[in-house]
């Protein structure tokens, strides 16, 4: 089956077969298709450079215009396929009971407009703003007939979440006394960690946006530091026990303020990545592949760093001295098949330490 006959699926992770979609077309959608409804949306809208869907009265999607199918990587023609399926896994169950809502609503004007979050055909996450409305015909007392108008709005979407973004790390930067260098190399090394891993067996996973995200989500591993206290954060010397137990609660502070943060990876990484690979680490001493991925990532990422960088109570390591130290955790505070990869793409990590050295 080539690729027009394919369907990339809500998370952008494989291509859907159109044939485990489709359904043979009953009469109805060839009526549709044949009525004078579609006839004028086409006219207007097959050509549109603005992407637009052609829907059934179940909001099943018939029809798509070529910057639709362009867009999104799917054919013009595909039913079977509703448009919370197109969006999954955006539309869970409430939203997808709040569109059915308005659009069967004569009060709303059998209309939905909102925003929608959908992997593209590059097989990165898109936020599009979507108008679903009702197409007239004269003796149908509701809508025979929608159309879904998606705006692409991720460029301005972008912008914002970068703007929180820089708003949080300054905040964690002031409040830590950490260099805006670390965070800056461990998002560089968990991006090249990342798309290591990238089309190679057994990390599914792992696709363009996750290497996008991570890139970003890595830097405020931290964040939750925010909350520590100032005397027991940069403290000169071993913590004591009850101060530990309270410097361990960053990780959960990390969670709690990064909760409605655009993607769910940055909470994950902030509450993971002291987790450890056998089960000793904190704040749940989750083990294994219990341990999100992205968290295991940017735990070789986060100690790589602490190992190089010059600490009140220790000198840097060499490159040399620090691969070896995690080394001898593989399978025990690591990953051992992430270790695995950090060793053979070892120099890479020294090069980008190099490039964003620390100034004496």
């Amino acid at each position: 089956m080539d690729g027009e006959e394919q369907i990339v699926n809500g998370n952008g992770d494989e291509p859907l077969e159109l044939e485990a979609l489709e359904e043979a077309p009953d009469s109805g959608e060839e009526l549709l298709l044949s009525s004078d409804e579609f006839a004028k949306w086409s006219a207007v809208r097959l050509e549109d450079p603005v992407p637009c869907l052609f829907l059934d009265a179940s909001l099943k999607i018939l029809f798509a215009n070529r910057s639709s199918a362009a867009l999104f990587g799917i054919p013009q023609r595909m039913p079977g396929l509703w448009f919370t399926q197109f969006s999954a896994p955006f539309f869970d169950e409430s939203r997808s009971a709040e569109l059915f809502r308005a659009v069967r609503s004569a009060e709303s004007g059998h209309r939905w407009i909102g925003s929608i979050e959908r992997t593209g055909i590059d097989q990165l996450l898109g936020v599009y703003k979507v108008w679903i409305l009702p197409l007239p015909h004269p003796s149908a007392f509701e809508p025979r007939a929608f159309q879904a108008i998606c705006l692409d709005i991720t460029p301005e979407y972008h912008s914002l979440v970068q703007g929180t973004f820089a708003s949080l790390l300054e905040a964690a930067l002031r409040k830590d006394n950490d260099t805006g260098h670390h965070v800056e190399r461990v998002n560089r090394y968990a991006r090249e960690l990342a798309s290591d891993l990238h089309g190679r067996a057994g990390w599914p996973e792992v696709n363009r946006q996750f290497i996008e995200s991570i890139s970003q989500a890595a830097a405020l591993h931290d964040v939750g530091k925010i909350g520590t206290p100032d005397d027991i954060l940069n403290k000169v010397g071993a913590l004591e026990p009850w101060e530990w137990e309270i410097m361990k609660e960053h990780t959960k502070n990390g969670a709690y303020i990064l909760r409605r943060y655009h993607t769910p990876m940055a909470g994950e990484i902030a509450l993971r990545h002291h987790e450890r690979w056998d089960g000793t680490g904190y704040p749940y001493g989750l083990d294994g592949t219990q341990i999100p991925l992205a968290a295991r990532i940017v735990a070789i990422a986060d100690v790589y760093d602490a190992l190089r960088m010059r600490r009140t109570y220790k000198e840097p390591y060499p490159h040399e001295r620090a691969v070896e130290t995690i080394a001898a955790e593989r399978g025990m505070q690591f990953d051992p098949l992430l270790v695995d990869r950090f060793l053979a793409m070892a120099p890479s990590f020294a090069r980008i330490f190099s490039e964003l050295a620390d100034s004496a």
